[in-house]
């Protein structure tokens, strides 16, 4: 969307631009040189009036686009925040989702009840969270990772826009991405992968967000990040293809 909008205004610019120059050259051409100035003087105040259709059109354009991206976002919104989604957002910010690996089965995730008690929830909560012991890395994909996915390639390529982003869902994509077993559970899926495209890898499009996210952080309001957000266009954030893990990974 926002590659769609900049080349209109920037094919507009350019043909108003070529058409005032062309018009000048014909004056000069024809050797008459107060008409020249004339037309020149004319060619420049079409070029100011041609620089302020753009900034119009760029205007009217944006607005649209910003339309386009809440409503991505109201979308991503109401998959997001359920019943299932919300239990595995607590779980893993208390650090009580634990990825369990598993030579002979199919890996999963344990809710450990010693990292809830740890925590200053009310008993109620806890036990509301620990009814289940277990999930399934199906669940987990389905009801979280796959939704930060979603965000993070949409993001991306651009269809909705990262400061929507960062206001409705930076919280939860830095907690999730922060958690020491969703990325032991990210490096066990990418196990094999060590020749596969960067941009291919599992879970890409959710590290690609949520390192934006986290970089965005740590910038001091301001001409800083408009510069960063500029930057953040033609160059993408450092993505490690195994992430750093400050436990232990049983992998």
């Amino acid at each position: 969307m926002k590659s769609h909008r900049l080349f209109i205004v920037v094919i507009i610019f350019v043909l108003v631009v070529a058409a005032c120059l062309i018009f000048s050259a014909e004056w000069f051409r024809q050797g008459y040189e107060h008409q020249f100035y004339s037309g020149f003087l004319g060619s420049m105040l079409a070029t100011i009036f041609a620089a302020f259709l753009v900034w119009v059109a760029w205007e009217e354009l944006s607005k649209l686009s910003k339309t386009s991206s809440a409503d991505f976002i109201h979308r991503l919104d109401n998959d997001f925040f359920t019943p299932k989604t919300r239990t595995l957002v607590s779980l893993v910010v208390c650090g009580a989702l634990e990825f369990c690996p598993s030579d002979e089965g199919e890996p999963y995730f344990r809710v450990d009840p010693s990292k809830l008690d740890k925590t200053n929830l009310p008993g109620e909560l806890k036990q509301s969270l620990s009814k289940r012991t277990y999930y399934s890395t199906l669940e987990v994909d389905d009801s979280l990772l796959g939704l930060f996915e979603n965000v993070g390639m949409l993001e991306r390529r651009g269809i909705v826009d990262f400061q929507m982003v960062y206001d409705v869902f930076s919280w939860y994509l830095k907690e999730a991405w922060k958690n020491d077993h969703i990325k032991k559970y990210i490096i066990y899926e990418r196990s094999g992968e060590e020749t596969a495209p960067i941009d291919t890898l599992i879970y890409y499009h959710f590290q690609y967000v949520a390192i934006k996210c986290l970089e965005y952080d740590g910038l001091p309001s301001g001409p800083s990040r408009l510069w960063w957000k500029f930057k953040r266009r033609f160059r993408k954030p450092k993505i490690e293809r195994f992430p750093s893990i400050t436990t232990p990974c049983d992998t």
